[in-house]
């Protein structure tokens, strides 16, 4: 190999070389951006909707073993893909340790409006709807809610805010003693809530998120959480603190959401 090859091929290598790691660095960029749409918030609804024709199917567990005997509660949701806009939804709620005693089923949808403001502020207004009816004779319910979200473009934070409204199959009873009999009073609570959410992304495919759900009803907390996403599930761990101090109690959470 003569001196002129030997120069060309060196060339050649760096060129080759230069556009590999451009290329790599592009995709470490964006592989994470595509997962990232598909992120979740722990105790409000997310901005996101099921990829269409595809099913997620998510189950989140609360723990709490330092406040007397172990306490545990479970949400469980099944989403379909409608389309590129719209979910429907199926949901089992409150099964736990001790009993609740207002196990709930859901159906309904969620659906995002993007508001075209600029692409990458990703800008939606999100409206969703579940009807609830109790397996434990208390009666049948519903929820809506709707809030707007979107990205801050050089941290790609993302800020979600809106309004909450449902019936005590979702949010719960307050139980209080009559002053005149001693006889208890059980109260069915029917909120209407402020929303509030954020997520930002740190590395790859690991983010931070924290949500509030304000009031004194049984989903009224504030939610910190670590969560990482893989193509197929997401995983999440977190602290819930109450709101109510006096009637809920603070938890470790877990969840995992599986992509079908």
């Amino acid at each position: 190999m003569n001196q002129v090859t030997t120069i060309a091929f060196a060339k050649t290598y760096k060129r080759l070389k230069l556009s590999t790691i451009l290329s790599l660095t592009f995709l470490s960029i964006n592989a994470p951006t595509l997962l990232r749409a598909q992120s979740l918030i722990v105790g409000i609804p997310s901005a996101n909707v099921a990829h269409k024709g595809k099913l997620e199917l998510t189950h989140e567990s609360q723990f709490n073993w330092w406040e007397g005997n172990l306490k545990w509660n479970s949400f469980n949701f099944l989403c379909y893909g409608l389309n590129d806009r719209t979910e429907l939804t199926v949901s089992f709620n409150n099964l736990s340790s001790p009993a609740s005693g207002n196990l709930t089923l859901g159906a309904g949808f969620k659906h995002i409006v993007p508001l075209g403001v600029a692409a990458r502020n990703e800008l939606k207004l999100t409206v969703g709807s579940n009807a609830l009816i109790s397996v434990q004779n208390r009666g049948v319910g519903g929820w809506v809610y709707s809030h707007l979200s979107g990205r801050v473009p050089a941290t790609r934070t993302r800020l979600t805010g809106g309004l909450s409204y449902g019936t005590e199959q979702a949010f719960g009873f307050r139980t209080t003693r009559s002053g005149l009999n001693g006889a208890d009073i059980i109260k069915p609570l029917r909120p209407l809530s402020v929303i509030v959410g954020i997520e930002q992304p740190i590395v790859g495919h690991f983010s931070l998120i924290a949500d509030w759900f304000s009031g004194t009803h049984d989903l009224a907390a504030v939610i910190a959480a670590a969560q990482y996403e893989t193509p197929r599930i997401t995983y999440i761990a977190g602290y819930k603190r109450t709101n109510d101090q006096t009637n809920g109690a603070n938890a470790i959470i877990v969840e995992l959401m599986f992509r079908f």
